[in-house]
């Protein structure tokens, strides 16, 4: 067959669809898969690409999340450039491969949905599952439309490959408000998307026999800790690689500003929202019927951006950090415990909201704000809560 190639064009996407083009463009040599909402279309999106021969992709139908990136993790390890897409439970059920990957450095790439995690069982938006392995040493993008859906991901293999990063990367979309909910997108050239990625160079593949190595070896108490700030190093790099990368893709394709934190609304704000993923666009809204206001959003995660997050909150005087989360236990949402820990001259309150998808609009957010004096300072306000009688 021949393969389809798509010149520079507009069309209308969901941020699925996007991701599917976009790897599709990509071509990476080894897609493990288990389907699950609401990322499973990215699955059959890719298969037809396979069938009708766009791509020569080995695409493999796991039985399980778990064994599907375990075929990302076995395929990575031989040398080839390795993908999958997953959201909430099918997440967690890959939690123990997700630090087989990273402490193997291997930059594997996965697309995840952000989707509540049961109980109660939910299909809808929630921010757990992304939090819940905030801490697996991978590197964390958060796409707040298809648009950025599509760039992230045409972005993030040369940011997880890099020589001073080789750690694996998610590329995060809000389940149904961005993996489901369609927009113009501008799909660069495949020629153009393709030398932008380039082609992998990874270090010690184990298919060559000529230098033999190994992965994931037990390792003795003299040597764990070692290993371990070896593989954080890698992960601290991703920050510069990714900056690097994104202001790169914004030269050549004219979209995005490159930076890591984006800032809207007023410079010197009197009140600031933090938030990420696609909650952004309706506080880009607040902030327009507030005035003296911004919202701040970074658009990673993990490594957390600590100095371009000071930088772009320094002059605000109240700031409320929103988590699509719960707390679980802790003082406050994981978001709101990054900002509180940075040390900011302002006063800071912790909001949760579309917990499930729980709709919450603009309006919300302003009287949010002009109701922050009364918001507690040393718990989380929970928005558009139903409270017990």
């Amino acid at each position: 067959m021949t393969k389809k190639i798509i010149d520079h064009e507009t069309r209308t996407l969901d941020g699925n669809a996007a991701a599917a083009e976009a790897l599709r463009q990509i071509e990476p040599e080894v897609f493990g898969f288990y389907p699950i909402t609401p990322t499973s279309y990215i699955g059959e999106k890719f298969s037809k690409f396979v069938a009708d021969g766009d791509v020569d992709t080995e695409y493999v139908c796991a039985e399980s999340e778990h064994a599907a990136l375990s075929i990302c993790v076995g395929a990575a390890a031989a040398g080839a450039r390795a993908v999958t897409a997953t959201a909430s439970q099918g997440l967690i059920l890959m939690a123990e491969v997700l630090w087989n990957a990273s402490g193997t450095r291997l930059p594997i790439v996965l697309v995840n949905g952000n989707r509540a995690l049961s109980a109660p069982l939910s299909i809808h938006c929630g921010h757990d599952d992304l939090y819940a392995v905030r801490d697996s040493g991978w590197g964390q993008l958060v796409a707040k439309n298809a648009q950025e859906a599509y760039d992230f991901l045409v972005c993030s293999f040369r940011i997880a490959e890099a020589e001073n990063v080789r750690t694996p990367l998610m590329m995060a979309m809000d389940c149904f408000h961005t993996t489901h909910t369609a927009m113009k997108i501008s799909l660069e050239p495949d020629d153009e998307v393709q030398k932008f990625v380039g082609e992998i160079i990874l270090k010690n593949p184990l298919l060559d026999i000529e230098n033999p190595t190994a992965y994931g070896n037990f390792t003795k108490p003299d040597f764990y800790m070692e290993h371990k700030r070896a593989q954080l190093a890698g992960l601290e790099n991703m920050r510069g690689q990714a900056e690097k990368v994104l202001r790169e893709f914004a030269k050549k394709f004219g979209r995005g500003s490159g930076e890591l934190v984006e800032k809207i609304g007023a410079e010197n704000p009197e009140i600031a929202f933090v938030a990420i993923g696609s909650v952004c666009a309706t506080l880009e809204r607040a902030v327009e019927k507030l005035g003296n206001a911004a919202v701040v959003r970074p658009k990673m995660f993990r490594p957390f951006p600590s100095d371009e997050l000071r930088e772009k909150l320094k002059t605000a005087k109240k700031i409320i950090v929103l988590d699509r989360c719960s707390p679980c236990g802790a003082e406050w949402a994981p978001l709101g415990t990054e900002i509180r820990n940075l040390g900011l001259d302002a006063e800071i309150r912790n909001g949760i909201f579309g917990l499930g998808s729980r709709e919450t609009h603009a309006n919300d957010f302003v009287e949010l704000a002009k109701n922050f004096e009364n918001l507690p300072e040393n718990k989380p306000h929970w928005i558009n809560l139903r409270e017990e009688k």
